[in-house]
């Protein structure tokens, strides 16, 4: 599962999900509606928002669930809701790519 990031910053690609929808909940704000497409994205975990070939943001994961249940993470093939850091402007076909950074 080699994939390449973008540009910035230096960081090893651990997973993405894709936004489906965009659910706006009261008090919380808006939620991504995402499936899991390759890897696994945990809660916590360092992520960029991609809007084509264009990175939007890069945030944290503030909150993950999987139904009404929160989870620590989430793998290929699963839907979820993700909340992230200072971060509610998802529209659908959005990319929310996970990384570790490493250090030079």
């Amino acid at each position: 599962m080699q994939e390449v990031l973008s540009p910035t910053p230096e960081g090893e690609y651990v997973g993405s999900a894709i936004v489906q929808e965009v659910f706006n909940i009261g008090g919380t704000g808006n939620i991504a509606g995402s499936k899991c497409q390759d890897g696994i994205i945990k809660k916590g975990s360092n992520v960029r928002v991609m809007r084509g070939d264009k990175i939007l943001i890069e945030s944290k994961v503030l909150s993950l669930r999987n139904f009404k249940a929160e989870v620590d993470q989430i793998t290929t093939g699963d839907e979820c809701g993700i909340g992230l850091l200072n971060y509610e402007d998802f529209q659908p076909g959005d990319i929310i790519e996970s990384y570790v950074e490493t250090k030079k």
